[in-house]
């Protein structure tokens, strides 16, 4: 990951349909940035005017007008990323697995009994094809010995 200070070439407003806008609630105000980046021009696309950080998603850009929010909101995505990989939180998750398909099973049976004929089918075409597998080993190992 890296940050980069770019400087914006131009921003371009564009407001949401009226009539897509729920009475009472005022137009969203959108726009669109194009700004050069680490020497290279990036155009953004319908970002909330108000919003204080645009998010384009993994290996993409966080935009931000400020730098003390871009700081926050990385040490917020620090501290997510700190918080998945902790040896403690996955153990813990990883017990309460058992615990949520319990509940399920206990709240809605039919769904849970037809996940599990599912699986049993999965697991029985497994062995049907264990099982034909050993069989032509076993033929084929008889045709040998005559």
């Amino acid at each position: 990951m890296k940050w980069f200070t770019g400087s914006v070439e131009r921003v371009i407003p564009s407001t949401t349909n009226p009539y897509q806008t729920p009475f009472g609630q005022p137009p969203v105000m959108n726009v669109d940035i194009v700004a050069i980046v680490d020497g290279l021009q990036q155009e953004f696309k319908g970002i909330h005017a108000s919003d204080t950080i645009a998010d384009y998603g993994k290996d993409s850009f966080i935009l931000s007008d400020n730098k003390d929010y871009l700081y926050n909101y990385v040490k917020s995505l620090l501290k997510t990323s700190e918080d998945v990989v902790d040896e403690d939180n996955i153990n813990y998750h990883k017990a309460l697995i058992p615990q949520y398909k319990g509940v399920l099973s206990d709240m809605r049976p039919e769904i849970s009994s037809a996940s599990e004929v599912k699986e049993l089918k999965e697991q029985v075409g497994s062995l049907q094809e264990q099982l034909a597998e050993a069989l032509s080993l076993l033929k084929s190992g008889n045709a040998k010995t005559k």
